[in-house]
């Protein structure tokens, strides 16, 4: 419960609108050419998505504006970089070329500054492929303002022509006292399990306990449309 308040908060301080306007094609030769002008690759993972044996490849790509590029006074670093960021999910076909399988620009891949909170970290940190499965990991350190931190991971599979969410593995903990929590959500069969009770630096408060929660999600959660409130949204069903 104290973490999912942290992150109600924290999910309101980096709340922001993301209106790109950018236009993607639905196929290229190159992934290259999906890059629109005046934004940057900055994040790219390879691997077989649709089990077609062959290397798709997704990508996270920036806008480069200096508009948005701003002064911090405050806490964190001295200029804060809040160009949005688009995610690109790439299906290589047999003659070499790609198609366009999945876009998320509705600001789930989040800036790499904050100018509500200045303090928090980039809170990406990897985007992987492994046995036809898409995982993205957040993390999420601030450098003033809260003692928390964490590593939440994404997991998405490639079924019903769309990247459904399959998976979330949450694991937090305080820096100054080291307790530490956990959540594994599993919304292929609507189990979650909460993990509290733990504690990274003192082995005699070490003493993690288990609960088994059974969900009801009513939808499912699409790559495409996920945005940085859809946490809250899980969160509220969990707790």
């Amino acid at each position: 419960m104290k973490r999912k308040l942290f992150f109600i908060l924290l999910l309101f301080l980096i709340s922001s609108i993301y209106v790109f306007g950018e236009n993607f094609p639905q196929k290229a030769k190159t992934v290259n050419d999906f890059i629109p002008k005046g934004w940057k690759k900055i994040l790219t993972t390879n691997g077989d998505l649709n089990k077609d044996k062959l290397e798709d490849t997704v990508i996270v790509i920036e806008k480069e504006d200096k508009k948005n590029i701003k002064k911090n006074d405050g806490f964190g670093p001295e200029e804060l970089n809040l160009n949005p960021r688009i995610l690109l999910v790439l299906f290589k076909q047999k003659d070499g070329t790609y198609i366009l399988a999945s876009k998320n620009d509705k600001g789930f891949i989040k800036s790499e500054g904050n100018d509500n909170n200045p303090a928090l970290m980039d809170t990406l940190d990897d985007i992987i492929i492994k046995n036809n499965v898409l995982k993205i990991v957040f993390n999420y350190f601030m450098s003033a303002g809260s003692w928390w931190t964490s590593t939440n991971v994404y997991i998405f599979r490639f079924q019903n022509n769309v990247f459904e969410l399959i998976g979330y593995e949450s694991n937090a903990y305080m820096r100054n006292t080291g307790e530490e929590e956990g959540t594994s959500i599993n919304f292929s069969t609507n189990k979650a399990k909460i993990t509290t009770g733990g504690n990274i630096f003192e082995e005699k408060e070490n003493n993690p306990k288990d609960e088994w929660r059974y969900l009801k999600f009513e939808k499912k959660y699409i790559l495409d449309e996920m945005t940085e409130s859809t946490l809250d949204e899980i969160l509220d069903i969990v707790y």
